[in-house]
């Protein structure tokens, strides 16, 4: 009698698992409700974040606008392209605006050139001046009260500084103030005329300066303390000082 036959295994079937996977454990309480303020704590973080981009956002914007408001009512350009010009043809246009562009910014540079120029000539100027208003302190021993401080705020003054003799002519001026307010009421370029004839004649026949006096300074006056300079040029003025005063009597009568 035969025995019965053991079961064959089916290889097409999976055999199940002696153990179930075991489940992930839950959470407890208190991890929940910190997993729960994280989440919201980031969504509260991204919210103030684009709040943050969109109010910058804005801002530019709202700068843009300003500046084209600005630019609207700036008044043009003299020879700035409009598209009327070019029949609102925006390629042509912009062709133009840029070569516009172009040749304001090298007249900008020009500009900022020639101001830097001039700004470094006035200080050669008023440095080389300084070497002669040394040399003629030396010369003339009233050369304080004749002379006094000069600056080339008048186009007659700039040349008799700038003049090899400068503090000859500075001198003389200062001691025949009646020749140094005519020569001011002269124009630019007839000034600066008069102070070239003024130093080719005091090259010619330099002035003597003054032997220094051997008596003893005068006594100054006592002055009341009631008395006030006057603001008009005056004989008695140094030529620095009365050109000053004529400087603001001139500006006095432009405005």
């Amino acid at each position: 009698m035969e025995q019965p036959k053991a079961p064959t295994a089916n290889p097409e079937a999976k055999p199940e698992e002696a153990e179930a996977t075991p489940q992930a454990s839950e959470d407890t309480p208190e991890q929940a409700a910190k997993r729960e303020l994280m989440r919201q704590r980031r969504k509260l973080e991204r919210a103030y974040r684009q709040k943050a981009e969109a109010e910058g956002r804005l801002s530019l914007r709202e700068k843009e606008l300003e500046e084209l408001r600005n630019k609207a009512k700036a008044p043009p350009i003299e020879g700035e392209p409009t598209l009327a010009q070019y029949d609102y043809d925006p390629e042509k246009y912009a062709a133009a605006k840029a070569e516009f562009a172009k040749t304001q910014a090298a007249k900008e540079f020009e500009t900022k050139q020639r101001t830097e120029t001039q700004k470094q000539a006035h200080q050669k100027l008023v440095s080389d001046w300084e070497d002669k208003a040394e040399r003629g302190a030396e010369k003339y021993d009233d050369w304080h009260e004749k002379v006094g401080e000069l600056q080339p705020t008048a186009p007659f003054v700039a040349a008799l500084m700038e003049a090899d003799n400068g503090d000859d002519i500075a001198h003389y001026l200062g001691s025949n103030p009646k020749e140094a307010e005519r020569i001011a009421k002269l124009p630019p370029l007839a000034q600066v005329r008069e102070i070239g004839k003024l130093e080719a004649k005091l090259l010619a026949t330099p002035p003597k300066a003054a032997a220094p006096s051997k008596a003893p300074a005068p006594i100054a006056p006592l002055k009341g303390t009631g008395n006030t300079a006057s603001a008009a040029p005056s004989e008695e003025d140094s030529i620095g000082e009365w050109i000053q005063k004529r400087q603001k009597q001139v500006h006095g009568k432009r405005r």
